[in-house]
């Protein structure tokens, strides 16, 4: 697998948090052994010290400031001007870690005052801008990350748009009719249509290949933008199911099926049926099956992260 690129708040490496300490996460302290870290604290890098007064972020006139309560600064021209240039000068990363419930970057986790009264939560002033600039990116925060479902999707997503990443500088066509093999379940279980618009643009001839990159990108990533459904996930595993039916026992198949009815009851998590299609996939030799993404989107490492 290719490392991914991601974003991460300096705090989870080095103590530089407004009180002078380090955020300890198990996952992103996991996650590091899997990935190349580009590292950045929004407060440091406009030229605040550690350790600092705090700040908000305070709504007027229906616009957020961001404010040192203490000292009175008012920081938002300046927090505007970094996020900019920070932004702008990115290109090649795969996601953003970001540090939760932070006035810069909490994602949809900094409290937002009105006055003295808590108005509400929202993003930071830097996650706002990243999240703007790249609608496509899994951008998350380690508070948010805690959950299994969106971890997962997160771990996906980022693994998958290395790989493409990888595949954009390449220039040879039979590449992307490999990557797109790899990837025909996932992406049937994250967006159906946009898999079918995949194939017909893989296949078309008439396509210069660097336009055919260029769109196949642009459609790759709108296919992980929303988590799949149970019933998503069902019919894919139903689709693999069928490379083997008819090789099984007859108590094999309805062992098979009767797993693959449990995980959509919530009863079996996705990995056990996962595991014993990759067996089958072995014990028939089907290699077709066991190049799937699906069967494993990232390090089985992270798995339980």
């Amino acid at each position: 697998m290719v490392r991914p690129k991601i974003l991460l708040s300096r705090c989870f490496l080095k103590p530089v948090r407004y009180n002078g300490q380090i955020v300890n996460d198990d996952f992103v302290n996991k996650l590091k052994n899997f990935v190349d870290i580009l590292d950045l604290c929004p407060e440091v890098d406009i030229g605040l010290g550690i350790p600092r007064e705090h700040i908000i972020i305070v709504k007027e006139n229906n616009k957020k400031r961001l404010i040192q309560p203490k000292t009175g600064f008012d920081l938002t021209e300046k927090m505007l001007e970094y996020t900019k240039k920070i932004i702008n000068s990115l290109f090649d990363i795969d996601g953003a870690i970001l540090k939760a419930k932070s006035p810069c970057c909490g994602v949809s986790s900094s409290i937002i005052y009105e006055g003295k009264l808590v108005f509400g939560k929202g993003n930071g002033f830097f996650a706002e801008g990243l999240k703007n600039k790249f609608p496509y990116l899994p951008i998350e925060d380690e508070g948010r990350l805690r959950n299994p479902e969106i971890r997962n999707h997160f771990l996906t997503r980022i693994f998958a748009f290395s790989e493409l990443r990888e595949l954009i500088f390449s220039t040879e066509p039979k590449r992307l009719i490999q990557f797109h093999t790899y990837y025909k379940f996932l992406l049937l279980t994250y967006n159906q249509k946009i898999m079918r618009e995949l194939g017909k643009i893989v296949a078309d001839g008439n396509i210069k290949f660097e336009e055919k990159i260029k769109i196949y990108k642009d459609k790759f990533y709108n296919a992980f933008l929303r988590r799949p459904s149970i019933k998503r996930h069902l019919n894919t595993l139903y689709h693999l199911y069928g490379f083997f039916s008819k090789k099984l026992t007859e108590k094999e198949r309805k062992h098979l099926l009767n797993l693959i009815k449990k995980f959509g009851e919530g009863r079996v998590s996705l990995k056990v049926i996962t595991e014993l299609i990759k067996s089958l996939a072995y014990r028939f030799e089907n290699e077709y099956v066991l190049f799937q993404k699906y069967i494993e989107p990232y390090p089985e490492e992270l798995e339980n992260a």
